[in-house]
């Protein structure tokens, strides 16, 4: 079956394959989880980067997409996340999934010059889970894939002299300041700048005296499902419901604006935002096994 790279006509069938994919426990996978070729092209281009490098197609009898792959990744990094394959469910039990494993893999090493790849995958997801490992993917972690499928209620701040309201560019030094004490990757002030300043991002934040205190940044790439990226807190006022009322506050204007579902991933160890983001309305969605590959 000829494998060859992604073409813009190939969007309507590879979201197709990902939204059914999706559906069910036992084939999930978190990357890709379009539910259009519109949240498809979004994706990259708030990557900056194009699917024609970066995705695979199989294509069947007639030439039509019958399975993908492929990565994503910021530009040049040489740190990817792996589109997992996705075969049509006709097409299931030939092998396809590996050969087009296998051709991504070569791909990324020899073209991309990627180093290491990781895939996120259901953890009910047997057959995607051994296809992984097969090829030398190692098991690192589990997250949760939380939803929050209902507008939540306004949120007031919970302690006094707090204010909630959307972030302003002179916000982003403080902003960087909370980012950087939770630990969260690395972030340069030109890149908090761009952020504050495009349009697939919006942040919040909550103010003391003028000064913030906290923020949460929402991926917004996909209007109608946004991600909430991060949120920090500065360290005198963490475990005070900050957080979970601002994530709150953010998110029911998001949905004001027409979402209709929200997402995060969680590690299940983290009890404590576990309990807040439920607070907001999110429930456990998937449980997802990542895994890693060095190339």
């Amino acid at each position: 079956m000829r494998i060859r790279p992604f073409r813009p006509d190939d969007a309507p069938a590879l979201a197709a394959l990902s939204a059914a994919g999706a559906r069910t426990e036992t084939d999930f996978v978190l990357n890709p989880l379009w539910e259009s070729p519109e949240e498809l092209f979004a994706e990259f281009d708030h990557l900056d980067i194009e699917p024609e490098e970066h995705v695979l197609v199989a294509e069947g009898d007639i030439g039509e997409p019958v399975g993908m792959v492929g990565f994503l990744r910021r530009p040049r990094d040489p740190l990817a996340g792996l589109l997992t394959p996705i075969v049509e469910r006709r097409e299931r039990g030939r092998g396809l999934g590996g050969e087009l494993l296998r051709a991504a893999l070569a791909r990324g090493a020899e073209h991309l010059g990627l180093k290491l790849v990781s895939a996120a995958i259901g953890s009910r997801n047997h057959a995607g889970y051994s296809l992984l490992a097969g090829s030398g993917f190692r098991p690192l972690r589990q997250h949760f894939l939380m939803r929050c499928d209902a507008r939540p209620k306004p949120a007031r701040p919970p302690l006094a002299g707090l204010e909630f309201g959307p972030a302003r560019p002179e916000d982003a030094g403080d902003i960087l300041e909370i980012y950087a004490a939770c630990g969260f990757e690395a972030r340069s002030p030109e890149r908090m700048q761009r952020l504050l300043a495009g349009h697939r991002h919006r942040h919040a934040v909550a103010r003391q005296h003028g000064r913030v205190v906290a923020f949460a940044e929402l991926e917004t790439h996909w209007p109608q499902r946004p991600w909430v990226a991060f949120v920090g807190v500065a360290a005198a006022l963490r475990d005070r419901g900050v957080g979970s009322a601002l994530v709150a506050w953010a998110l029911e204007r998001e949905f004001g604006a027409g979402a209709r579902t929200a997402l995060l991933l969680l590690s299940p160890a983290n009890r404590t935002a576990l309990r807040a983001y439920e607070k907001v309305g999110f429930r456990r969605h998937r449980t997802v096994d990542v895994l890693e590959k060095e190339l």
